[in-house]
This record gives C-alpha cells, structure tokens and sequence, in this order.
C-alpha cells in the first residue's frame, strides 16, 4: 500500500489559544485520527470548519464565567471516575465486570503499559480513565486561572471570585494526581513526585485562599482552606494542616455536581452500582456497626443480583441514590478529621478524640470513649474510612498511613484468574513518557 502523500495547506490555521494537553491527551488524538484515516487520502482535511470555535475565541474576558464553569465541569467528571477506579484498587469496591482491562484495578496489577487508566476518557462508564480526566481538569482550570490573572476587574466581573475557583479546582485536581498516582508530568514537563505535587496543589490553593478573601467568597475560602489542609497533610505537616482545618465553618460542604443529561454528567459512582452491575461495595464496607447499631454513614445495601460477570454479588451504597446525587469536594467533616490529627501530632489525645465526637454527633452515632495514643489513632483512621466512603480519600490514606489491604498479595485473584499485586499508586503511563518530550529527550511529541 503506498503511503499517502499529504497536499500543502492552503493557508495556515489560527494558533489555538487552549492549554497543552497533556501528552495521554496528544497520542490518544493522534491515534484516532491515523485510526480514521487509513489509507485514505487526506484532502479532506483541506475542509473548513465553520462550526469551530477556536481557542482564539474562547479565551475572552467575556467568556470568563464560561471557562471557568466548563473547568469545574472537568473536575466533577474526574473526581467521579478518580473514586470508582481508587475505590477498586484500595479496599472499597469489588470489581464485578466481564471485561479483563477493569479487574488489574481491583487486582491490584496496574503496569505504565496499560492504557485503560492512562487515555480512557472522562465519563468511561465501565473502565473509568484515571491520568488523562484528571491531567485533563488541570490543565483547563491552570489555563482559565492564567487567562483570570492577565485580564484586569474592570473586563471581567467578579474576577477575583472567579480566580478562586480556578485555582481552587486546579489544586483539587493536584491533590487527587498526588494522592492517587506515583507521579505525574504537567503541561509536559518533567516527572514530578507525590510530594512535588502535593506543593504544587498547596500553592493553588493559597491563591484561590486569597481570591476569595478579596471577593468575600465565603463557600470558596472554606473550600479552598479544606483542600490546603489535606495538601498540608499530605505533605507531612499536621500542624499547618490543623490551623486551616479550624477556620472551616460548622456544617460548611461544597459539593460536585451531577446530573442524568449525558453520561459524562452523570454520577459514576451510581452509575457503576446501580446501572451497570460493574462494580460492587467491598465485604469489609458491608454490615458495620456503632455500639451495635447500623453505622449511618455508610448505608451499604444488598442489591439480590449479581454483576456482569453473572458471579459477583452486588452490594450498593445509599450514599448516591441517583444518577445525579452529588459528591463532597470539601466538607467541614473532613476538616475535623484533619483536626484530630493535627491534635494527635501535637500530643493532645482529649482534644483529638474531642473532634471525633464532634463529628460523631453531628451524624447521631454514640460517641467515643478515647483511649491511649495510639488507640485513638487507630480509631482517627477507621473514622475517616466511615466518614469519607466513597468521596476519593481511601487509596491515599491507604498509600499515606502504609494501611494492609486484604486479599494479601499472592492471593489467588476468585474466578477470573492471577493473583493480587502489590501496585497501589497508578504508575506514570508510558503512553506519558513516550509522547511527552521533557521525558523522553525529544524524541516525539
């Protein structure tokens, strides 16, 4: 087959304006468009394009409030597939799918080679994407926080408040790449650490911290001092994360949200349990207990089916009733477990277990008696599986606190073949390495 000859353009294009993306994003294009073509020719691609909207465009004062709504589109989307696909890996959902690419989630066997997790889209519905939805929420709030900064108050109403948001969403999306991954590349650059990102989401939110103090963006601040918090956390300095944490109001939550419009709006979560049968709550979620009392806050029911691979019962939760039921980004919950911590580091056990019983009364569950130091820690981490089920928290805390998951690895995985691993952190994706070219000395892009 001779290889097409490519016609000259006629006149160049107009330079997009967007961000770079990632380099998952780059090759997944690039493979479709060779997928689409063939052996075709390709004068078709001389064709004008009316109905685009070019980058140009888009990226115009006033369209600021556009940008930024699409960019915290991006980040809902990712959050709900981060939590289905971290959920399987760490101890809180089984896979339940016929389809071999899901089970390494829950098998624990995640290689850079696999591209399920590297390119898969937001919305994926059975095998939801990890590094590319969350590269991908990123890089959309980094670039409308960058276009917020260059534009002046008087082109954009609300400017600060908007840039709190930016920046706020963009340090989420940091969070969930640090905690959930082994490292990652930005905007194609070099391999960061856990830790190098963990600074970077710190920095985000510092910005979107003192935009919303400027605009008087309440829900914002709270927001963004909550995410500061876990960054400190994860960084190791339970102390800076504690003085964020106390500034979170009572009751305060911002939530994702979702809705049944198209797919990628919609809830994974529900999605995954409820529609598709694909995945199911993990055994060690199922049936627990406060004093001997159902623990409300996790509401995990039998569903009298099993999954698609006709084997698996299926277990929900009534966490997410409904394709459109919302996810906590940030809640004054989280803030107090964070609290906690930061008292149990400082060595003030009363005022540790003082936070836990905040929490636990506020969600009518009997309270905690305490204990020595270490008791109290070891219940500070099972508070935080309850109180954060299913929001996104469970694969880093299980990485952080070096937590043992059951199936030990070398476990035969049931049914459908191998053994559990020992892969916890998503590796960077070849498919990164490869096309990214700070990574692999220029060699493609």
């Amino acid at each position: 087959m001779r290889r097409p000859q490519l016609p000259l353009p006629r006149r160049a294009a107009p330079r997009r304006a967007t961000p770079r993306r990632p380099a998952t994003v780059r090759a997944a294009a690039v493979a479709a468009l060779l997928l689409a073509v063939g052996c075709k020719e390709l004068t078709t691609l001389e064709q004008d394009a009316p109905s685009r909207v070019l980058g140009s465009d888009l990226y115009r004062p006033a369209n600021a409030q556009l940008l930024v709504t699409s960019a915290v589109s991006d980040y809902e989307c990712a959050l709900a597939s981060y939590i289905v696909a971290a959920g399987l890996v760490s101890d809180e959902l089984v896979d339940a799918q016929l389809s071999q690419v899901g089970w390494d989630y829950d098998r624990r066997t995640v290689t850079p080679a696999l591209t399920a997790y590297a390119l898969n889209a937001c919305g994926s519905i059975q095998v939801p994407g990890v590094y590319t939805p969350i590269s991908v929420a990123r890089a959309s709030a980094d670039a409308v926080l960058k276009a917020l900064q260059g534009w002046s108050d008087a082109e954009v109403p609300n400017r600060q408040s908007l840039i709190a948001q930016a920046a706020a969403h963009a340090g989420y999306a940091l969070l969930l790449l640090g905690e959930g991954m082994c490292s990652a590349a930005i905007d194609g650059g070099p391999e960061l650490s856990r830790a190098q990102l963990f600074q970077e989401a710190e920095g985000r939110f510092t910005t979107a911290i003192a935009a919303a103090q400027a605009s008087n963006n309440a829900a914002m601040l709270a927001t963004a001092r909550v995410g500061r918090a876990r960054a400190r956390l994860d960084l190791g300095r339970p102390a800076d994360a504690r003085a964020d944490a106390l500034a979170v109001p009572v009751g305060f939550v911002q939530n994702a949200t979702y809705s049944p419009a198209n797919f990628r709006r919609e809830n994974l979560v529900h999605t995954q349990l409820y529609r598709g049968n694909f995945s199911s709550v993990d055994p060690s979620f199922r049936g627990l207990t406060v004093g001997g009392v159902p623990d409300p806050r996790l509401g995990v029911v039998d569903a009298g089916t099993v999954g698609m691979d006709r084997t698996t019962p299926i277990w929900r939760t009534t966490k997410y009733p409904a394709v459109g039921s919302p996810i906590p980004i940030a809640s004054w919950d989280e803030a107090q477990l964070i609290v906690a911590e930061g008292e149990l580091a400082a060595g003030n056990v009363p005022a540790a277990v003082a936070a836990i019983n905040a929490l636990r009364r506020r969600a009518n569950v009997a309270e905690y008696a305490g204990g020595t130091a270490a008791e109290v820690r070891a219940q500070l981490l099972e508070e935080r599986r309850r109180e954060l089920f299913l929001e996104g928290h469970r694969l880093g805390d299980v990485i952080r606190y070096q937590l043992t998951l059951t199936p030990a690895a070398g476990t035969p995985y049931p049914v459908k073949g191998g053994v559990y691993g020992t892969q916890l952190c998503f590796p960077l994706p070849d498919v990164e390495r490869n096309n990214n070219p700070t990574l692999n000395g220029g060699r493609g892009t």
